[in-house]
C-alpha cells in the first residue's frame, strides 16, 4: 500500500453556501466524493464517466445523475459531457506552495482526456498563476506555454487587445464573474471564451445534432437517415414533450438513436422506406421503438431470456464509443441492475458485433 499523503483544501464556509446548502444530500456527497477522489488533479479536475463514479460510490445510476446534475446547475463543477469532470475554483483553496508543484501539474493535466473544457481549465490555472510569484509563472511557462499548450507572449498581447476592443465596442463587462464556487468566492477572470460567457446551447438542436450525427454522419451510404435541416417549432415541441415524458436527459436521447441505428426496418436495410426525424419524435412511433418492435430478429431472441438485454446494449455503446473499456461498462450496467454479468457479456458483444 502506497505511503503517500495527498490533502486537497475545503473551506469550512462551504456550510455557509447558500447554493450547497440548498442540495440534496446525494449532490452533497458527490462534492466530497470527487473532490477527495485519489485521482483528482492538482488542478481540481478528474477523468471518470457518470457511470463509473456511480458504480465506486455504490450509489444507483439514476439517483448520481440525478444529483450530479443539481452540483452541475449550480455551477459548483463542470462536465464536458463525457469523461471530464472539473471543479472552477479548487486553486483558491489549494494554491501550489512553491513552483515544482506548478511544473507537476503537467503530468496530471496531460492524463485528462481532450476537450473545449481542457484548454478552460488551463486558462484558468494561468490566471491563478499569473496572481503568484514570477518564479511561479516562470514554472508554468515552462511547463505549459513552451509545449504550445498556451499561446506565445505576442499572441496573448493581441488577445488583450482584442478583448479590449470588444469592451469598448459592446459596453459588455468581461471580468465580472458569477459566484459559482463550492466555497462562494467569485470566479478567476474569465477569458474571452469562458464557458459563462459562452451562449447556453439550444437543447433541441442538441437533440436534432446527435441525431444527424449517429444516424446520418455516423451511418455507412445507403442507410442514412434524412437529415434534420432545422428546428421548427413543431420539432421543439415533440422534442420538449418526449424530453419530459421519456428522455429527461441527452444521454437518454443517444441511447434512443443508436438503439434505431440497429433496427434494419428503420434504417431502410428491408425496403426502401426510412425512418425520419419526425417520425421518431412521434409519441407512438418512439413508443414502438423502445419496446424492441424493430430489432433484428437475433437481438429479440436473446431479450426474451435476457430481459434488459436491449438497455445493456444502449448503455454499453454509448460508453465504448466514447472510448470507454467494454467490460467495465458491462460491469457497470449488470451491478447497477443486479443482472448475471456472465450471462450478459457474451450476449451484448454479439449484438454489437453485429
Amino acid at each position: 500500500m502506497s505511503k503517500a499523503k495527498h490533502y486537497r483544501k475545503i473551506s469550512t464556509c462551504i456550510w455557509n453556501d447558500a447554493k450547497f446548502m440548498a442540495l440534496s444530500l446525494d449532490a452533497k456527497l458527490i462534492i466530497f466524493f470527487l473532490l477527495t477522489h485519489p485521482t483528482l488533479t492538482q488542478i481540481g479536475a478528474i477523468r471518470g464517466n457518470v457511470p463509473g463514479f456511480a458504480y465506486e460510490l455504490g450509489m444507483e445510476l439514476k439517483a448520481f445523475e440525478k444529483a450530479f446534475q443539481e452540483v452541475l446547475a449550480q455551477g459548483i463543477a463542470k462536465h464536458d459531457g463525457a469523461l471530464l469532470v472539473w471543479f472552477p475554483n479548487f486553486l483558491k483553496y489549494n494554491i501550489p506552495e512553491s513552483p515544482n508543484v506548478i511544473k507537476s501539474w503537467r503530468g496530471g493535466f496531460d492524463a485528462l482526456p481532450e476537450s473545449t473544457l481542457k484548454m478552460h481549465m488551463l486558462e484558468s490555472a494561468k490566471a491563478t498563476v499569473d496572481g503568484l510569484h514570477e518564479a511561479f509563472k516562470k514554472a508554468f511557462a515552462e511547463a505549459f506555454t513552451e509545449t504550445g499548450l498556451l499561446p506565445s507572449a505576442n499572441q496573448r498581447t493581441e488577445n488583450k487587445e482584442q478583448k479590449e476592443e470588444i469592451r469598448e465596442g459592446t459596453n459588455v463587462p468581461l471580468s465580472a464573474g458569477a459566484d459559482v464556487s463550492v466555497v462562494s468566492l467569485d470566479e478567476i477572470e474569465p477569458s474571452l471564451l469562458e464557458p459563462e460567457q459562452a451562449p447556453k446551447a439550444d437543447p433541441c438542436q442538441q437533440v436534432a445534432d446527435l441525431y444527424n450525427r449517429l444516424l446520418v454522419d455516423d451511418q455507412p451510404n445507403g442507410h442514412k437517415l434524412p437529415r434534420c435541416t432545422a428546428v421548427t417549432d413543431k420539432r421543439k415541441a415533440a422534442i420538449r414533450a418526449r424530453s419530459k415524458a421519456e428522455f429527461k436527459a441527452l444521454d437518454d436521447w443517444e441511447e434512443y438513436f443508436r438503439r434505431v441505428g440497429r433496427c434494419p426496418y428503420l434504417m431502410g436495410e428491408v425496403n426502401e422506406w426510412k425512418a425520419s426525424f419526425d417520425w421518431l419524435l412521434n409519441v407512438s412511433n418512439c413508443l414502438k421503438v423502445r419496446e424492441g418492435n424493430f430489432l433484428p430478429s437475433a437481438e429479440k431472441k436473446a431479450s426474451k431470456k435476457l430481459p434488459a438485454l436491449s438497455q445493456a446494449v444502449d448503455f454499453v455503446s454509448r460508453y465504448v464509443s466514447a472510448g470507454e473499456d467494454f467490460a467495465a461498462m458491462v460491469a457497470v450496467f449488470c451491478e447497477n441492475n443486479r443482472l448475471d454479468r456472465e450471462a450478459y457479456e457474451p450476449a451484448i458483444a454479439a449484438v454489437i458485433k453485429a
